[in-house]
């Protein structure tokens, strides 16, 4: 269960700081930025896997 949940920190840090700059500025998907549709797509799949890792026995 600890490297487990070791392993869901060094992804969430991987996934969190990577360089913003790479995003460009303009809306692409239904008028948002890239960089909204990506840090709330990373945080809700960090969320849903810290969700699954509680789960198990």
């Amino acid at each position: 269960m600890k490297a487990r949940a070791f392993s869901l920190f060094l992804l969430g840090f991987g996934l969190f700081t990577l360089p913003l700059d790479l995003f460009p500025k303009e809306p692409v998907a239904w008028g948002f930025p890239p960089l909204y549709l990506y840090l709330y797509g990373a945080w809700g799949l960090v969320i849903l896997l810290a969700h699954r890792l509680g789960r198990r026995p």
